[in-house]
């Protein structure tokens, strides 16, 4: 029986909660890995007995506390950030890595593969105890991208300065892609998160089948992506490449027997060009994404050109 029978059924308000613990008792309960509901302030709802054998907290000392109290300072603005975006944007799920604070006081790393439940109010997570995974495992779950299988934006982050730092000593010019997928939204709103997600897997597809070789593709959150293009002599061949993107991604996707369009803005920043490190590089890209947006959308940009009002059209 689903919450849409349950209503036209006219179920009151304590049938429903009934529901909806025992649909969550069960999820737990058959969860072979550590799983977790968390409300939207952050509180642990419930938890399964998976949590004492890894991290040593009982499920009583768990439930009732916070989040917060658990993730490594240095983690919790990233991390809460990424979770608490799930229940304001149109995106179903999400991966999350931090330090997790354990009954003896030490830290392990998790992987959190969160949904966000609109009809429950609340999060809902499998984490996996990444702390003794082989490098080849950790490097699979922490800097890949649960559901597109993307780069994700932690790899992004340990992996930008270094190519950087390659280019500034091997004078290789870089180029960076920052794509936001126009329409999204209105994809989600009629079709559903589950359409959503496919179409965020087929759009990942074509970014990385395009792309092959000569760069790598991240999901940094959402629909928004990255593009690193690590050897890229020439402007003609970093526009030659934006405007591909933008018509791929602007060819229509059969989803569930559903034709359904949507279009992509992209802004361009190249090192050394535009910047010289990893977080103004971000900003110029960002920067000029957002300048495609509220000129007509579906197009690409460079930074370099935003001083003139410039805009190109795929």
């Amino acid at each position: 029986m689903d919450i849409e029978q349950l209503l036209q059924e006219g179920a009151d308000e304590v049938t429903l909660q009934r529901f909806f613990y025992y649909e969550r008792y069960a999820w737990l309960s058959l969860s072979h890995d550590m799983a977790a509901v968390i409300s939207l302030d952050g509180q642990i709802m419930d938890v399964n007995n998976h949590w004492e054998l890894t991290t040593g907290h009982p499920v009583e000392d768990m439930l009732g506390s916070y989040l917060l109290e658990y993730i490594h300072f240095e983690d919790r603005e990233q991390a809460l950030a990424e979770i608490q975006r799930l229940a304001t944007s149109d995106i179903g799920s999400a991966s999350v890595t931090f330090r997790f604070l354990c009954k003896d006081q030490s830290y392990r790393r998790t992987l959190w593969n969160v949904i966000f439940s609109p009809d429950h109010s609340a999060y809902f997570c499998m984490v996996r105890d990444a702390s003794e995974e082989s490098r080849e495992q950790l490097e699979h779950y922490a800097y890949r991208d649960t559901l597109t299988g993307l780069l994700n934006r932690l790899s992004l982050s340990d992996s930008l300065p270094g190519i950087l730092e390659k280019s500034r000593e091997e004078d290789i010019p870089v180029v960076l892609f920052f794509i936001d997928l126009d329409g999204f939204k209105a994809v989600n709103d009629t079709f559903g998160h589950k359409a959503g997600d496919t179409l965020l897997v087929r759009a990942s597809q074509r970014m990385r089948k395009l792309i092959e070789n000569q760069g790598d593709v991240y999901r940094i959150c959402g629909d928004e992506f990255v593009i690193i293009l690590k050897n890229c002599p020439s402007r003609a061949l970093a526009e030659a490449l934006a405007g591909d993107l933008v018509r791929r991604l602007s060819a229509p996707y059969l989803i569930e027997g559903e034709r359904v369009h949507t279009g992509a803005s992209v802004g361009i920043a190249q090192h050394p060009l535009d910047a010289s490190n990893m977080e103004i590089l971000m900003e110029c890209a960002d920067q000029a994404m957002y300048h495609v947006k509220r000129t007509g959308k579906n197009g690409f940009a460079f930074h370099n050109d935003l001083s003139c009002g410039e805009k190109t059209t795929a």
